[in-house]
């Protein structure tokens, strides 16, 4: 299964209103270089709380961002 959460985020970046800066408050992250490294695939084991916080923020499904569906609003049925 590809690795799809870069280039997701990058997509997710490019075409919202939200800025580094707010998206680092709302992460609760240290800086913009973490973002940089998200979106460039430099960081690859992500934290799963932190993708969700990702997903939500951007109001995608955490299983689209991650590549393990395509469908950007997937959601798991109990």
């Amino acid at each position: 299964m590809e690795y799809l959460f870069p280039e997701r985020f990058q997509e997710l970046l490019s075409t919202s209103s939200i800025t580094y800066d707010e998206l680092i408050k709302k992460l609760g992250i240290k800086s913009r270089g973490t973002i940089t490294k998200y979106a460039n695939g430099q960081i690859k084991n992500i934290n799963i709380s932190t993708i969700c916080k990702i997903a939500e923020i951007f109001d995608v499904s955490p299983i689209w961002l991650i590549g393990w569906s395509n469908n950007k609003h997937y959601k798991i049925h109990d």
